[in-house]
């Protein structure tokens, strides 16, 4: 039989990790979503192949622990524009030195800066961070209930699924007609 028991800190890691994921599923069906309305196509966005944008993730995480520490629904609004232009505009930037390719384009848009973010981007990561707010501390409430051998091992086969979609994803990136585009 497989012991799955773990520590205090890596039960705190998982909560984290499983919000990660939670927030990456979370911006993928966002966008697959948003691009299925304007275009009336379903596209799978992001990188990776896998139902995941990292970019959420991170985003999401960091929003967490930061309005853990700030508190309030006003910073909350503050903190989640600029931790979301900070992260898209920072993943932007890395994408294109690594591949030559855009993933998002915001040239034209109001208040663009180098195409990576833009006014209407910032004003999502701002409602994003005001629903952060509200919704990381019951999810984390939640997610540490589950103390269980089944919770661990959701954890850990995620995230082989989630490295593994990385690597193959590193080599050969989603792209494509509504995915990318050439610098």
């Amino acid at each position: 039989m497989l012991d799955f028991r773990v520590s205090p800190r890596e039960e705190t890691l998982e909560d984290w990790l499983l919000l990660f994921f939670l927030f990456s599923a979370a911006g993928w069906a966002w966008e697959v979503l948003l691009t299925a309305c304007t275009t009336g196509q379903w596209v799978n966005r992001g990188m990776l192949h896998g139902p995941w944008l990292p970019v959420y993730g991170v985003g999401g995480v960091l929003l967490a622990a930061v309005l853990g520490q700030i508190g309030g629904k006003g910073a909350a609004l503050l903190a989640g524009a600029a931790i979301g232009g900070g992260v898209e505009y920072g993943t932007a930037w890395a994408l294109e030195r690594l591949y030559r390719q855009r993933w998002w384009n915001y040239a034209g848009w109001v208040g663009s800066i180098h195409g990576r973010v833009c006014l209407a981007s910032l004003t999502g990561f701002a409602a994003a961070g005001w629903l952060a707010a509200w919704v990381s501390p019951a999810v984390l409430e939640w997610l540490g209930k589950r103390r269980s051998n089944v919770r661990t091992v959701v954890c850990r086969s995620v995230s082989v699924v989630y490295a593994w979609d990385w690597a193959a994803s590193l080599i050969s990136p989603n792209g494509g007609a509504g995915v990318s585009c050439p610098l």
